[in-house]
Parts: C-alpha cells; structure tokens; sequence
C-alpha cells in the first residue's frame, strides 16, 4: 500500500506502540501490529489496534488519577451541586460519561476530579492535562531528519530539545558533512 502524504510504502511493524496524548502524555500499546510509512512515519491502524490503544488509554488515565490525592476528588452528590443538576443526572450525562469530566471508579465508587468538574461548569469541558507537558519539538530538526531519512542515515524518528542536548539524534557514523549541517539548520 502507497502512502498518501508522500507516496512512500507501507510496512507492518508488530511490536510496542508508543503513543502521545496531549491529557495523558507518553503511552505505550504493548505487542500490537500497525502499518507504518517507511518515508515519512504516517501510522495506519487496525480496529483490534484501535480497541488495544483504547484500553491503554484507559489505563493510563486510570493510573494517573489514582496517583492523585483523595482530597482533589469528589462524589457524585457534589458534582450536582457545583452543576446544579441532580445526581443522577451527573451519572446519566453523556458527555460526563464520554470522559468531559475526569473520574475513577474506585471500591465501586465513582470519584470525579474537583478541578476537573469546576472547568467543566466553566467551559463545557473538564479534560485536563494529567501529565507533564511534551517536550518542545524544533521543525528545524525534524525536517532535517527528514532530509536525512530520505538519504539512507540511520537517524532516531523523534528529535526533541533536552536540557542538556540541542543536536539532532545523530550517531558518529552517519554524521553528514558540518557544512551542510548548518545548512539545514539555518532553514
């Protein structure tokens, strides 16, 4: 199969799948099989691969709620209050439900995130960042191991400016030639 975006071929991949969400952060689909452009990276999803990455984005959100201190969650008779509505309007709600508003389920109690719950009522959505944000990516050097992919380096596909590194992910060996380094990096 052609890839749309660059005419580049598909290839499957059966591995880990390491996902970015931008409410979870980093997530890993473990053992899953996807199709991946060998050009520009473009991903093409099964639905069994749909419903694994479903599921890891369930947990992951589930083990960053329960990280969080009992104090920043409420009960479902709070909620009403603070939306003023009833109770089990908040438990029928189907954006609540859809994940507006973050919740755990916990000893068979629903628990909803307090934060959460006061931005939903201030802007109809209560989805929050529950991870630490992902680190700043520079076109500049994707582009330019872009550039480098389509001449055969071997280059890592994600580039991001560390605290201690600002250089592309490059090996001594696939090192190009600095002037056509700085080149590239001027854009």
């Amino acid at each position: 199969m052609r890839c749309v975006s660059c005419s580049g071929q598909f290839v499957t991949i059966r591995g880990n799948l390491k996902l970015w969400d931008k409410i979870l952060g980093y997530f890993i689909v473990a053992d899953t099989e996807y199709e991946e452009c060998e050009m520009c990276g473009e991903k093409l999803y099964s639905p069994g691969t749909i419903q694994a990455i479903e599921k890891a984005e369930d947990l992951r959100k589930n083990k960053l709620l329960l990280k969080k201190p009992l104090e920043e969650f409420i009960l479902a008779t709070e909620v009403a209050q603070i939306l003023n509505c009833s109770r089990q309007a908040v438990h029928k709600h189907k954006r609540i439900r859809r994940g507006f508003i973050h919740f755990v389920n916990h000893n068979d109690k629903i628990y909803y995130l307090k934060e959460s719950v006061e931005l939903y009522k201030e802007t109809g959505d209560g989805r929050i960042q529950l991870s630490a944000p992902k680190p700043k990516q520079i076109s500049n050097v994707i582009n330019f191991a872009k550039h480098l992919r389509k001449k055969h380096y071997k280059i890592e596909t994600e580039c991001f400016i560390d605290a201690g590194s600002d250089s592309p992910c490059l090996t001594e060996e696939n090192k190009p030639k600095k002037d056509i380094l700085e080149e590239l990096m001027k854009g």
